[in-house]
């Protein structure tokens, strides 16, 4: 379709603004409806020369990739994602610290456990002392009393003089 067609009536307002500005560049003036008059050779040259440029460029035309616009709408979501991430780090940070907390607690329970098992082991020990000592005592004494703690008590070698006290002698 040539550019002076006169069907192109209906055609966008940027289409005939850009045609119209082609025209006063080239000098033309604006084209008269009651004239119709053919285009020279050279007008439909330049018209020609201008319909393949136009079709080269919008060949040549960048597009958007859609990479570019599945990447823009991914980024709120790879957002999300890395928050989620740095959350989920956080409190696996933290569980392994209360672990490790209650890893310690339990080392010391049982450190606890371990020492009260062995003061009531030596506490045992000392009640089986006892009353060996009391069974040992009750079998010396020959009486069949109740069993009495003995406790052993050092007598000095030598007898000293404020431990004894002269007393007059009895009449005969």
């Amino acid at each position: 379709m040539s550019w002076s067609d006169p069907a192109r009536r209906f055609e966008p307002a940027e289409d005939v603004q850009l045609r119209a500005e082609l025209r006063d560049l080239l000098g033309l003036g604006p084209v008269v409806a009651a004239k119709a008059a053919e285009p020279t050779a050279e007008l439909t040259a330049l018209a020609e020369d201008l319909r393949r440029e136009a079709q080269r460029r919008s060949r040549t035309q960048r597009k958007r990739p859609t990479w570019g616009l599945l990447a823009a709408a991914a980024l709120p979501v790879l957002a999300a994602l890395a928050g989620l991430g740095s959350w989920g780090l956080h409190q696996k940070e933290r569980a392994d610290g209360l672990a490790a907390q209650a890893q310690r607690q339990e080392q010391a329970l049982t450190q606890l456990a371990a020492v009260h098992a062995s003061e009531v082991a030596k506490e045992r020990q000392a009640k089986e002392e006892v009353q060996q000592q009391l069974q040992l005592a009750s079998r010396k004494g020959g009486k069949k009393a109740e069993p009495y703690l003995v406790i052993p008590v050092e007598k000095p070698v030598k007898v000293l003089s404020d431990d004894y006290q002269r007393v007059k002698q009895l009449p005969k």
